[in-house]
């Protein structure tokens, strides 16, 4: 490198208080300690805020879950050319599954006597508390059970199949679990 294109990167003479910080003793231990505790602090905010939308996202109960899907449905399904206005109901097989980490711990219990030795395990499980919430691994929603659909337009076979079909491939379900009747 030429004497020019040091001068070009020489910090020092663009910023006069770089020079009063290189004669600081330890200068580079108390910087990396400031490096590290901003990422500490960076790293420490975003893993609970994370925690936190999990759990706000763990609190849809079966029937709000229900609600949402039926609402949906009456949204697509009233767009069917003939469908006229549309009722959805689902019914679900059971409530919401959530699934919270846990820790275990085995107790070995040996007893003696003059004769043998007994020994015992004692598994105890307990969730994992983050804050004062269990940590949520994972929710599994309810199965559907049954979708019954009221639509006006539904007296027309044409529209009766559009609609069955759209229910199936939108939540997935069998074409027995479907019921299609004309609404008023």
């Amino acid at each position: 490198m030429s004497k020019e294109d040091k001068e070009k990167f020489n910090l020092a003479s663009k910023f006069p208080f770089i020079e009063k910080l290189k004669k600081i003793k330890g200068i580079e231990w108390i910087i990396v300690v400031i490096a590290c505790l901003i990422v500490f602090l960076i790293y420490f905010s975003t893993s609970s805020t994370d925690v936190k939308e999990n759990s706000s996202a763990s609190s849809l109960t079966s029937s709000a879950y229900a609600v949402e899907i039926e609402e949906k449905l009456c949204k697509v399904l009233s767009n069917v050319k003939g469908a006229g206005n549309v009722n959805v109901m689902i019914t679900l097989e059971s409530g919401t599954e959530i699934i919270v980490a846990t820790s275990k711990e085995e107790r070995t219990n040996t007893s003696s006597s003059s004769n043998n030795t007994t020994q015992s395990v004692t598994v105890v499980e307990s969730p994992v508390i983050v804050g004062k919430e269990p940590l949520v691994l994972m929710e599994i929603l309810p199965k559907i059970k049954g979708v019954i659909v009221v639509a006006q337009g539904a007296n027309d076979v044409a529209v009766r199949l559009e609609l069955l079909r759209a229910v199936q491939a939108l939540i997935d379900v069998d074409s027995n679990q479907i019921e299609i009747f004309v609404g008023k």
